[in-house]
């Protein structure tokens, strides 16, 4: 998978993706310096790094396939994210992860352009523009860390979603001991990802959509408690059952064997439905 940051957000989570070697990684921002590196010249406004977005053509060569665009909605340089996209639509498969800030905290014209190009990106999802938008709200992931120190704040919120987005392309790529993961229905195509235990006790999502249509369980669980535990299937099957009769939404899963001690349980939601 190739992997895209844009902008500071972008650009540090990329960074941190970078570290598993299944993804190709390019970073562009102000100042950007190293491998696939690509420094942009300084705007003093959205439309100026629009009007002067460069172009990327002899940067991107040879970029083909699945491709995850990652941008933050508070820097002005997102502003460029379009006329990117633009360059690299052919001969990309494009989804967007987009991370939503605090947006209480904003200046009235961040507020606006940030509102601008969170709207934008839902029209581009639902005409099919894009494979997917992945939506993430800072607010929700310092909800989940809970007290998080300001010095390494930006470090652990990445940390907590980068390992979350790994995992889950890894049992995407891997065959399930039990279920499947289901493509949702091709007019859902915005999404959040989110946490839990596998007992459901409660989910941890990454941004609080509105009417999920459907939703998809990875149970992540060790090899050999699969083995030995023997109602642990009736156990997930309870909870997918409980969780497709209360919110009346497609449910599937899937299971998977790992090494880890710990069990986890990574959760897909979808909608139709501009948020």
């Amino acid at each position: 998978m190739n992997i895209i940051g844009l902008g500071q957000a972008g650009y540090n989570i990329a960074e941190t993706l970078s570290q598993y070697h299944q993804y190709n990684v390019y970073k562009i921002d102000v100042g950007a310096k190293g491998h696939q590196c690509y420094d942009v010249e300084e705007q003093e406004d959205p439309e100026s790094y629009e009007e002067n977005s460069p172009d990327l053509g002899s940067f991107f060569k040879g970029t083909k396939g699945e491709t995850l665009f990652i941008i933050g909605g508070s820097g002005h340089i997102s502003a460029m994210c379009l006329r990117i996209m633009e360059q690299i639509k052919d001969k990309c498969e494009l989804s967007v992860l987009y991370i939503r800030p605090d947006t209480s905290l904003l200046s009235k014209n961040k507020s606006l352009h940030e509102n601008s190009t969170f709207n934008i990106l839902q029209q581009f999802a639902r005409s099919g523009l894009l494979k997917m938008l992945y939506l993430v709200s800072n607010t929700n992931l310092e909800k989940i860390l809970g007290n998080v120190p300001i010095i390494g704040y930006n470090s652990k919120i990445n940390e907590l979603l980068v390992s979350t987005i790994h995992m889950i392309n890894v049992f995407r790529n891997s065959e399930p001991v039990m279920g499947k993961i289901e493509d949702p229905e091709e007019k859902c195509r915005i999404a959040t990802v989110g946490i839990s235990d596998i007992e459901g006790s409660e989910e941890k999502s990454f941004f609080s959509l509105d009417r999920t249509k459907e939703k998809c369980y990875i149970y992540s669980i060790n090899e050999e408690r699969l083995k030995t535990e023997g109602d642990l299937r009736k156990k997930i099957v309870s909870t997918v059952k409980a969780q497709a009769e209360t919110e009346d939404m497609k449910v599937s899963f899937g299971v998977f064997p790992t090494n880890y001690e710990q069990d986890y349980c990574y959760i897909l939601n979808y909608t139709s439905i501009i948020q």
